[in-house]
């Protein structure tokens, strides 16, 4: 049954890649002023003018100027959002944009925070505990890390071997490597470290010397100037690998984390990864913990199962034109629609 469920969800993320291709395709800019009956809610990771170890084998990411285009053709079609309206359940208005970014890393101080700034918009940062003021790192960044040392030792096959025998793997190719170690399972996430003894590598000088995560003095900052966070799990965990009940600890104990440390009275929660796996029952929980949270997914514009859920997409891909983007994603909508996918459901 898993292995038919397994082959089911590859088939439909496949389907979804080719028909969203068709569809930026035949997508332009000037379509935009047709679809400005509802919020969109556009996410990023990362803002970066250069290369960075930790992030560069995982995605292709915006540099400053393209993120701040973004920016301004968001603010020609759109009105802002400000958080406090959303968190207080106000109605937004039907044309209007909320920003938000996951995984709490550096560059949400250094280079988002400015720019958001001087264009005088709010937004919304969802972090991970166990990253912040950098004492650990998630294991993904690691393995980019990973990859990036072994570029500079041009991949030497000695090397490959022993590490894909630390994880259990064999290899055909180097770009067979770099996908199998990329797609390494959360439950061996603690394997990476054996990975950095036997190339010698110090995480803990990695992590003391580019600082990849936000720190509690500038999320305070951000704080202060009115910007608003929220948790993204403590670990930022692969959910669908944890049980229901380690699920609803990890989101819980991270907006936990947020209100006590910061002295915030507001719930908010971003799903890692993918929201697609998250039960009734959980979602359901989470509202009795808090009537009030509210929760984003990376669904696309959906309808979910409940109005305190938001459905975000990704304006993150570089190599997509915005304006196109959004026109995408309102196109995909209503195909959605048609075939039936547009109202979330949850098991």
């Amino acid at each position: 049954m898993c292995n038919v469920q397994s082959l089911s969800s590859e088939i439909y993320f496949y389907t979804m890649g080719l028909v969203k291709n068709v569809l930026y395709a035949a997508s332009h800019k000037k379509f935009l002023k047709l679809f400005k009956s509802q919020i969109i809610l556009p996410y990023y990771h990362i803002v970066k003018d250069n290369p960075v170890a930790h992030i560069e084998n995982l995605y292709k990411y915006k540099t400053c100027q393209q993120f701040e285009t973004d920016i301004d053709l968001l603010l020609a079609h759109y009105k802002p959002v400000d958080p406090k309206d959303l968190i207080s359940g106000q109605t937004l208005l039907s044309n209007s944009f909320l920003l938000t970014f996951d995984d709490g890393l550096q560059e949400v101080y250094t280079h988002i925070y400015p720019i958001l700034k001087k264009k005088n918009i709010k937004a919304i940062f969802f972090i991970n505990p166990d990253f912040i003021d950098n004492k650990v790192g998630l294991y993904k960044h690691y393995i980019s890390f990973i990859l990036s040392h072994l570029d500079s030792l041009s991949f030497e096959n000695t090397i490959l071997e022993k590490i894909g025998n630390v994880f259990g793997f064999s290899f055909y190719s180097i770009e067979d490597f770099k996908k199998k170690i990329l797609n390494i399972d959360f439950s061996d996430r603690n394997k990476v470290h054996k990975v950095f003894e036997l190339l010698g590598l110090d995480v803990k000088q990695y992590l003391d010397r580019h600082q990849p995560y936000l720190t509690c003095v500038q999320i305070e900052e951000m704080m202060a100037d009115g910007f608003y966070f929220g948790g993204h799990t403590m670990s930022h965990a692969t959910l669908n690998r944890l049980s229901h009940h380690e699920q609803k600890g990890e989101i819980i104990e991270s907006v936990d984390w947020i209100k006590k440390r910061f002295q915030v009275d507001y719930s908010l929660f971003a799903f890692p990864y993918s929201d697609k796996s998250i039960s009734n029952q959980l979602i359901r929980e989470l509202f009795e913990y808090d009537s009030n949270i509210k929760l984003f997914g990376n669904s696309g514009i959906k309808s979910d199962v409940d109005h305190r859920i938001f459905q975000r997409f990704s304006l993150e891909n570089p190599a997509r034109e915005t304006g196109k983007q959004i026109v995408t994603e309102n196109l995909y909508k209503y195909y959605n629609k048609i075939v039936g996918k547009y109202h979330i459901k949850r098991a």
